[in-house]
């Protein structure tokens, strides 16, 4: 059968007839609109506040003006010269890969502006269309708002209907024409394009700014110009002021609430006229929540190309994690959507036959996958190419932003990382080879999200993947997908014994020709580096912090539990996790469904915070803080650390006119100390502070504040309780705890 081919082309036109309502354009009166009518599109338009787009576009359709399109029976202008597919090239966990692109040349010819709906008012014009201009000089001039219209290149054979040919679809690039010899070019990309950013950025930049001048202690902002709070910003959320401190806010009117440091950053003083960016802040979101909404939201992917039922599914069945991050000024979509891609170890491209955006977690290829042999492939069309580049050995992934406002690419911007070593690598090859990764999407705490970056990282390219390239005949048992996994056999690829080899790949880009598809595939073995458990979710506090909901932590890195799942906090040894208030614990477990039993293993310390010392307004002392406090079910297993309530102070010595100040308690912030003619010292996370003179000393762990020498036996602070909730927990482990345990 004899190929053909169509370029189909989208056009926006206007649904209204010049001069009648809406429409308000004339030729006529006092103030005519223009000397002649339009021609229904955007740039001829005589009245654009009335513009109406029709719900439906225009569509002109193309093919080569010979004898097999009189015979296809297919309408189309015979004006195509040139078509030429370029297909997308998957990235298999790095980035969005490479674009698949169209290059469509047509020939230019004179042309009567049928049929109708190229001009709608061609048998009203005064000249003879035919005898003006040209089609694509006369189209230039119509329709010069083509970027984003699209752009359909469909092959078949012929004989066949429109509906039983290959479609790809596009969107207009750019295009050059009309040139004195005739030709005019239009290139168009994939769906994927649209994140690039030049186009696309999240947040989208915001208008306010603020109205005075906000000292570090403010609470409130008003926002300029006036109106655009209500225009722009939602009830609550988060902005960003002046590019440096992110603020939490509710709003009424232009008058914005604060909640000021937020998300790592540090209350400071802005001058008036400052901008205040509306911040994105995804908290404990699947890949596929998080790149539907960029794609969608903000780089204008029409949703109908996103199965996003399909993706969480993925996700859930094969990743079961979420990720989070706070973006306080605009950012491209595409860098944005490129490091989740790496960080969370997906493919993500664009299907274009069938209109699909595609996400998959890079996995295994199944070991019931079609088998690309020799019968399969065109003689003589495989070839194999080496990738020395690829290999790795060490991986750096660095994860736990502290300040989103600075450089996501800056190591120092971190507060963990995760290296792993294949050592034997190194040793086999004779050199490392490493790549180092700024987990933006990572949470503190989430070592094992990063690990799990490594593993599959190494276990991919601990030896350098290989490409394939070869050729499959159309109309033959198999058809080629983009994306799909495959094992490849050839006589060529073998055993160290010399036997045939069964290749794992995927394809990476399928280029169909009339006869043909050209396909690229990449090498995909996996070195199983750890069990991949997804039902056991690790959380790893590997620095000193402050008041930490378990909960929220999880959540940050991990989907909802589910039945089965278990959930496990290391706090490393070394490691103190304090509280900076007496009023708060230093550990909340917050609050987990029934069938979650959280375990918690301590190798560090968990401190309360220490009370302050008594003063001549408050003799004897303040209490210490909780350290660790509890609700429902959960598992303490001690590896050599220790709960320890936070001391209370010291009781004040009081003479006459003289006050000598007790010691601050023992905390992870001690207490200070009280001041007076002598100030007490403060309390530290390893010791209490001693009282001036004979006032008394601050407690030590789980301890109240001492007496005074003018006091008697009469002691300071209350001591804080080193659990709160000790009738749900379950305590294995030779226990430290410092402290009442109260339920």
């Amino acid at each position: 059968m004899r190929a053909i081919t169509f370029v189909e082309i989208d056009l926006e036109v206007c649904s209204l007839s010049y001069g009648t309502a809406p429409c308000t354009a004339t030729l006529t009166g006092e103030a005519p609109t223009g000397t002649r009518k339009c021609f229904n599109t955007k740039r001829t338009c005589q009245d654009r506040e009335n513009y109406a787009a029709a719900a439906t576009p225009l569509t002109l359709r193309f093919a080569k003006g010979t004898a097999d399109l009189a015979a296809s029976g297919i309408e189309a202008i015979g004006c195509l010269d040139d078509v030429s597919l370029t297909p997308a090239v998957i990235s298999l966990g790095k980035d969005l890969g490479t674009r698949a692109s169209a290059s469509v040349r047509f020939k230019d010819f004179r042309w009567g502006d049928s049929p109708l709906g190229f001009d709608p008012y061609r048998t009203e014009r005064d000249y003879v269309p035919f005898a003006t201009g040209t089609f694509w000089g006369k189209f230039r001039a119509r329709q010069p708002y083509l970027r984003h219209r699209a752009l359909r290149v469909i092959e078949g054979s012929l004989g066949q209907s429109l509906d039983q040919m290959e479609t790809h679809h596009f969107l207009i690039e750019s295009f050059e024409g009309p040139s004195l010899d005739g030709a005019f070019t239009i290139t168009a990309k994939d769906t994927l394009k649209l994140l690039s950013g030049d186009r696309a950025q999240a947040p989208k930049p915001s208008n306010g700014f603020l109205l005075a001048d906000l000292t570090s202690g403010a609470t409130t902002a008003t926002l300029a110009p006036s109106g655009v709070g209500n225009a722009e910003y939602p009830a609550s959320g988060f902005v960003c002021i002046a590019g440096k401190e992110s603020c939490a806010f509710t709003r009424s009117g232009d008058t914005l609430t604060l909640t000021r440091g937020q998300r790592g950053t540090a209350a400071i003083a802005h001058e008036a006229q400052d901008r205040v960016q509306l911040c994105l802040d995804y908290v404990g979101k699947t890949p596929a929540f998080i790149i539907n909404d960029l794609m969608v939201n903000y780089a204008e992917v029409p949703d109908t190309y996103i199965p996003l039922a399909e993706w969480e599914a993925e996700c859930e069945t094969f990743l079961r994690r979420v990720f989070s991050r706070h973006l306080p000024e605009p950012t491209d979509v595409d860098e944005l959507v490129e490091a989740l891609i790496e960080q969370a170890g997906l493919a993500v491209w664009d299907d274009d036959a069938a209109r699909q955006m595609r996400l998959q977690v890079l996995r295994q290829v199944p070991a019931n996958s079609e088998v690309i042999d020799d019968a399969v492939m065109m003689a003589g069309t495989l070839r194999v190419r080496e990738q020395p580049k690829e290999r790795l050995s060490q991986v750096w992934t660095y994860f736990g932003q502290r300040d989103p406002t600075q450089k996501a690419d800056d190591a120092d911007n971190y507060r963990s990382a995760a290296l792993t070593i294949d050592a034997d690598a190194q040793a086999d090859y004779g050199s490392p080879a490493y790549r180092k990764i700024h987990g933006s999407w990572i949470s503190a705490f989430a070592r094992v999200v990063a690990q799990r970056v490594n593993n599959i990282l190494l276990g991919r390219f601990r030896d350098a993947p290989r490409r394939f390239t070869f050729s499959i005949l159309r109309g033959g048992r198999l058809t080629p997908l983009a994306g799909r996994g495959y094992f490849l056999a050839s006589r060529i690829l073998q055993t160290d014994t010399g036997e045939p080899e069964l290749v794992p790949v995927q394809v990476v880009s399928v280029r169909p020709s009339a006869t043909e598809y050209e396909v690229e595939a990449e090498e995909m073995r996996f070195l199983i580096l750890d069990d991949d458990d997804l039902l056991n979710r690790v959380l790893t506090i590997d620095a000193n912090d402050f008041n930490l909901n378990l909960r929220q932590i999880h959540d940050y890195s991990y989907p909802a539990p589910t039945t089965g799942d278990t959930v496990t906090f290391v706090i490393e040894a070394g490691v103190v996790v304090g509280s900076n208030s007496t009023a708060l614990p230093a550990i909340d477990l917050g609050e987990w469904p029934g069938f979650t039993t959280p375990t918690i293993i301590l190798r560090g310390r968990i401190q309360g915070a220490g009370g302050n010392g008594g003063w001549q307004q408050e003799l004897f002392g303040k209490p210490g803080g909780p350290a660790l406090k509890l609700a429902q079910a959960a598992t303490l297993q001690f590896e050599g650390g220790g709960v320890w309530g936070g001391g209370g102070g010291g009781v004040a010595y009081v003479n006459g006119g003289t006050v000598f100040g007790g010691g601050g308690g023992q905390g992870a912030i001690g207490g200070k100390g009280g001041p007076g003619s002598g100030n007490g010292a403060a309390g530290t996370s390893e010791a209490p502070g001693v009282g001036f003179g004979v006032a008394g000393r601050g407690g030590g762990p789980g301890q109240a504040g001492r007496p005074s020498g003018s006091s008697g036996f009469v002691t300071g602070g209350a001591a804080g309780a080193a659990i709160d909730g000790v009738s749900h927990l379950t305590i294995s482990g030779t226990a430290d705890i410092r402290g009442a345990q109260i339920n």
